[in-house]
């Protein structure tokens, strides 16, 4: 960290000394003849500060006295709250007539009037410019303010030009011969598509990542890259040009908003990027506060009265250190993020830092420090979306880690019950040893066989409820059932009453399994079992897990017409199952086979089974999730 900023602040110290050398005192009388590319620098320039008082329209009415030079490398006067004129002298010292075009390359002046004079002062020719003015009456549509000059051999003129901004009142000036100005646009216009066309592609492909993982972090990097492009075109003109040139409140205003939502959508995608919620405290409520700030900005905009603007460059420098320190913090907290914000948002500030003081005349104007800050987004926007997509392969990490670790703990549980299988075998190894032993000792040992006949049968009525319990589901098992049906079966033979016997099957179960795994299968075959044993809740009701994903529910006393209403109650309750993995609602299904029948001496269980069976296939040729009776089947 320490020698990053080393570095950056050298660089601003050899850009400042370069500065100096560049301020170099420079001729009163600019030869528009000398070059076909002239910058129009501080020392050609003077200017004039209106008085409130003061209303002036034509340059003849300004004082010769009072007027003052720039000591800096760029023509910037500061914030004004009335008009600046400024003036400079051009000449023709060539034996052609000449046309020139000169430009303003800082869109974002209210008042933008020319004036130009010659030397008998006897005629001045006027264009209305600047924002203020619609956009069917500019002087030119481009991304900078364009003015034409054409003078005759030997002539001499005098420009004047009557600036006004609600911001800094900054003039970079060049005049150009028209093949050349057409040259230099199509550089500038090929590094604007460069450089907007990366942040395009990095907000569409950020949305794409947003629309498949649902991730907010990414749809917050979405606006702040909009809010981005949206502010850049504010700043470079292209906004006015190709955008919003013919709405004139977008014209007076949208640069303006443009600042105050890029910063409301900065502190957005920092909050949820660095995660602040996790860590609270002074980090968060900043946080809070600037967010806030700059949504009231916004909106006070809107309505109209845009009183904020006094402290906003205040608060915009707040809002950069503030966010600077944060990431600082976090990066030494272990915050793996907020690295990648530190290196992105210290670039951008630092690039940042350099237009400003380009701007405030400090540092040399250039390619660089023009576009410094709009190469320190783009950098900017790379490294966090880079950021962004090493946090998905972290956190895929991560789960795969925890799904090793669930793994193990699954084997490990496999081992412990293997161990508990082996502890009831040794236990009934020890019965079969001990009952031997009592057999052998009963006349000396009667005392002592009673206790353990006691305990015997303690262990040997826990021994039968496991041994008719399916260890998955705790409803009864495969075993339990065939003895029950049996006995069933006789019974309703004897009693002359009905019998049923419905089928349960889990629709697409091996699916499920493969999709969600085998312990959330596990789940779903408990909730099941729960909801047969809420329906089939009378005592002299059996339910039984008869394999895999299969139930069967036996219903004595119980007619065919009754026993298809209990599946189809079995069947609604497991569709209204509330199944829910990872936060999302898994829709459970089953079909059922329902047989029911008073039956006849030598009834076997078999044919039973075999009927509810069929039912059951029936169920799934018909589109599963559905009941069908064994009775319209023979029907």
């Amino acid at each position: 960290m320490f020698k990053f900023w080393s570095a950056c602040c050298c660089g601003l110290l050899l850009l400042l000394a370069c500065s100096v050398s560049h301020g170099a005192a420079r001729a009163d009388i600019l030869d528009l003849a000398a070059s076909d590319a002239i910058r129009v620098q501080p020392g050609d320039v003077r200017f004039w500060v209106q008085p409130e008082s003061t209303e002036i329209s034509d340059p003849r009415q300004l004082p010769t006295e009072g007027w003052s030079g720039l000591q800096k490398t760029a023509i910037n006067v500061g914030k004004s709250a009335t008009p600046v004129w400024f003036r400079f002298t051009v000449e023709n010292r060539s034996d052609k007539a000449l046309q020139r075009t000169l430009e303003i390359r800082w869109i974002n002046l209210g008042v933008l009037d020319l004036f130009v004079m010659g030397q008998d002062e006897a005629n001045v020719r006027k264009v209305a410019s600047g924002l203020n003015t619609p956009r069917t009456d500019a002087s030119d549509n481009n991304t900078s303010w364009l003015f034409s000059l054409s003078l005759a051999p030997g002539e001499q003129q005098q420009i004047y030009l009557r600036a006004g901004s609600r911001f800094n009142i900054f003039l970079p000036m060049y005049i150009w011969q028209q093949d050349a100005l057409d040259q230099h646009q199509q550089q500038r216009y090929v590094w604007y598509g460069l450089a907007f066309g990366v942040l395009i592609a990095l907000m569409l492909f950020n949305l794409s990542l947003y629309v498949f993982t649902r991730d907010h972090s990414y749809l917050y990097y979405c606006f702040y890259a909009l809010s981005i492009m949206v502010y850049e075109c504010g700043l470079t003109g292209v906004g006015d040009y190709l955008l919003w040139g013919h709405t004139q409140w977008l014209r007076l205003n949208g640069f303006a908003l443009s600042i105050y939502v890029s910063f409301f959508a900065a502190a957005l995608f920092m909050r949820h990027f660095l995660e602040l919620k996790h860590y609270g405290g002074w980090m968060l409520h900043c946080n809070t506060f600037f967010i806030l700030y700059w949504a009231c900005s916004a909106l006070v905009l809107l309505v109209g009265n845009d009183f904020l603007v006094r402290i906003n460059e205040l608060c915009a420098l707040l809002s950069c250190v503030v966010a600077l320190a944060t990431s600082i913090v976090l990066w030494i907290k272990g915050n793996v993020s907020a690295r990648y914000f530190t290196i992105a948002w210290g670039g951008l500030i630092t690039l940042t830092m350099m237009a400003v003081l380009m701007m405030e005349g400090a540092l040399p104007y250039s390619m660089i420090t023009e576009n410094g800050q709009l190469i320190g987004f783009v950098a900017e926007m790379l490294l966090l979306s880079f950021a962004l997509a090493e946090r998905i392969n972290r956190e895929r990490s991560q789960r795969e880690l925890a799904q090793t670790r669930a793994l193990d703990l699954q084997l490990l549980m496999n081992r412990e019950r293997e161990e508990k299988l082996q502890a009831q075998e040794a236990m009934l190894q020890l019965q079969q040893q001990t009952n031997e032993a009592l057999e052998e000792r009963v006349v000396e040992r009667t005392q002592e066989l009673e206790r353990t006949m006691t305990n015997l049968e303690i262990a040997n009525r826990e021994l039968a409820k496991l041994s008719v319990t399916d260890p998955l589901t705790k409803v009864h098992n495969r075993r339990y059932f065939d003895a029950t049906l049996s006995r069933e079966i006789e019974r309703s033979t004897r009693t002359g009453q009905p019998l049923s016997l419905v089928l349960v099957d889990i629709d697409h179960f091996k699916q499920f399994n493969d999709r969600y795994g085998h312990l959330v299968g596990d789940d779903c075959l408990r909730l099941v079992a729960a909801t047969l044993k809420e329906v089939a809740s009378r005592s002299t009701d059996l339910v039984a897990r008869y394999g895999g994903e299969e139930f069967a529910i036996v219903l004595p006393d119980t007619a065919a017409a009754e026993a298809y209403s209990v599946a189809e109650r079995v069947r609604n309750q497991i569709s209204e199952l509330k199944f829910i993995f990872k936060g999302e609602r898994i829709p459970i299904s089953a079909s059922l086979g329902v047989v029911g029948q008073t039956l006849q001496p030598g009834a076997k269980a078999d044919d039973l089974i075999e009927a509810a069976d069929k039912a059951l296939y029936e169920a799934k040729n018909r589109g599963r999730n559905c009941s069908v009776a064994a009775s319209s089947l023979a029907s």
